[in-house]
């Protein structure tokens, strides 16, 4: 599989290392920002949405609706997973047959389109490296003496 494209952004901040033709800044139009959540939210869901905007400053207006979706579905899976705890629901009985709560499998399909979610966002820390947000960087060995030096 090929590697995926570089974000225009990450090429201007290189430098433009492979010298192709980049758009023309002046008809760059920036997307403006997210603000208030939806009021429909719940509270908790309101806060995921604030502490998001604030964090990953990427995520624009039209962005709004896939935001909405992540906050909606970590909501629910916080109410299925209350549903579970609260449930009785047996793996394996004595005579070996398997009951499964449909809340298991729920539960399993909404955390990964969360994640599938929070990859589309940039969230995700290899989707913020594609997009050229933020970096992994190993400390050097002289770095990590320092910081434990202005710690103390």
């Amino acid at each position: 599989m090929p590697n995926p494209p570089k974000p225009t952004e990450r090429k201007r901040l290189l430098g433009n290392p492979g010298k192709g033709k980049l758009p023309d800044l002046n008809k760059v139009i920036a997307l403006p920002h997210l603000s208030d959540p939806p009021v429909h939210l719940s509270k908790s869901a309101k806060q995921t949405w604030t502490e998001i905007i604030q964090t990953a400053p990427w995520v624009a207006t039209t962005d709004g609706k896939l935001l909405l979706e992540l906050c909606e579905k970590i909501e629910l899976k916080k109410d299925l997973q209350r549903k579970l705890d609260a449930s009785d629901y047996v793996l394996y009985t004595d005579k070996g047959y398997a009951y499964a709560n449909p809340l298991f499998g729920m539960l399993s399909t909404t955390t990964s389109e969360i994640v599938k979610l929070l990859s589309m966002l940039g969230l995700t820390p290899v989707d913020r490296t594609k997009m050229g947000v933020a970096e992994v960087k190993a400390r050097s060995k002289i770095e990590e003496l320092l910081a434990m030096k202005n710690a103390k």
